[in-house]
């Protein structure tokens, strides 16, 4: 096993383990109060109303690395936060709605989780999923640059291949813009691949770890089965069922549960966000994989790949691993639909946006059919930029 795959592999141990680690102890605590200081460790969840992020709030309030959880949404969540607090960890849980508390939600934040009202469903094509997301996650990466700049931003907010683009532009607008604190939260593949491999394998599936590169969308899945620890001895067709799995895992499960995979996201997130926590408080060789600006493939500006992090955000990025024959097919069919979702995402985030009949359009900047020889002229990639707000399907 190379040494990435053994940081990967002890890093997902340990974070499973604080997952779910419980402070609590068997003598009775009187006059119990919540403090702050300088070295509190808060976590904003925005969109925190949704049931992959309560899930997510549900499992961070176990975890004794946290002393805040904050949920934010546009409606109040008194009554869910209440709820969280009658568990006896030391972690309480705040709640805040509207825009005039966004304020208070983000100060003090060491890491903020962005989620937006659509989740993947069969209901919802990408550009559906993007079109209703988009102005959300813009509007509150604005507020994250204001109040919150120098926080660890986690999205999972979907589509991840486009909405992460799209943040960073807006993050480059206001002048806040550090590529190494804003991850596409991916780490869903990491566990669903984790967990195929084990049930073939005939292993525990915690001692099973599978690095997944490319994208987050059904082509642009790529997992590294090559890679798997601690054993890779897989057949062709498993392979290949395993892959089709993980890719298709979301559709699957839709066709017996209409309200999608909110429980396996909402621990795989929570996972994820206490590896950024573990991060921030100086833990060493802590690995996830994550989609991340980066520039280990000459065609594309964003990819997954595994990650070190530190209290900065990205350490180290490990870049894209050896493939076998199969994986490379995999990688270089997911590049031009990775790559169309990212310019997609990086157009939408540096242009300002309006709703035409419910679907996100651009404001025009430029009329082609204009006669007037003094109006502003359309640039060259013009009809090229319009045509990526064709429907297409997940």
């Amino acid at each position: 096993m190379n040494k990435f795959l053994k940081l990967i592999v002890s890093s997902s141990r340990a974070t499973n383990r604080l997952l779910f680690s419980n402070t609590h102890t068997n003598h009775v605590k009187t006059g119990v109060r919540f403090s702050s200081s300088a070295t509190t460790m808060k976590v904003t969840i925005l969109g925190g109303g949704g049931n992959v992020a309560k899930s997510v709030a549900l499992m961070l309030k176990q975890t004794p690395l946290i002393d805040e959880v904050c949920l934010y949404d546009t409606k109040s969540l008194e009554g869910f936060a209440a709820d969280l607090n009658y568990i006896d960890t030391k972690c309480k849980v705040t709640s805040y709605f509207g825009p005039k508390d966004i304020q208070h939600a983000l100060s003090k934040a060491t890491v903020v989780v962005v989620f937006a009202c659509c989740q993947h469903s069969d209901s919802f094509t990408y550009s559906n999923l993007f079109d209703k997301n988009a102005p959300i996650v813009k509007d509150l990466a604005g507020h994250i640059s204001k109040y919150a700049p120098k926080s660890l931003i986690a999205i999972g907010a979907e589509p991840i291949n486009s909405m992460v683009p799209m943040f960073s532009e807006v993050m480059k607008k206001h002048g806040n813009y550090n590529p190494c604190t804003i991850f596409g939260v991916t780490t869903i593949d990491v566990v669903r691949t984790n967990r195929f491999v084990a049930e073939v394998l005939g292993l525990d599936p915690e001692c099973v770890i599978v690095p997944v590169i490319g994208g987050h969308s059904e082509k642009t899945i790529v997992p590294v089965l090559s890679k798997a620890a601690p054993c890779n001895e897989l057949t062709n067709k498993e392979l290949e069922d395993i892959t089709n799995s993980v890719r298709q895992a979301d559709d699957n499960l839709m066709k017996i549960r209409s309200d999608g995979a909110y429980l396996s996201y909402g621990f795989s997130t929570a996972r994820f966000v206490l590896a950024l926590v573990k991060a921030a408080k100086g833990h060493c060789d802590v690995v996830e994989c994550a989609f991340v600006k980066s520039n280990v493939h000459p065609q594309l500006k964003y990819m997954v790949t595994p990650l070190v992090l530190g209290p900065g955000g990205v350490v180290k990025n490990f870049g894209v691993p050896t493939l076998s024959d199969y994986e490379e097919c995999l990688l270089e069919n997911a590049i031009p639909l990775l790559a169309e979702d990212i310019k997609k995402g990086e157009f939408v985030g540096g242009r300002p946006m309006r709703m035409v009949d419910g679907v996100m359009q651009p404001k025009p900047i430029c009329d082609p059919c204009d006669p007037n020889p003094k109006a502003p002229r359309c640039p060259p990639n013009h009809c090229e930029l319009q045509s990526l707000f064709a429907d297409k399907p997940c």
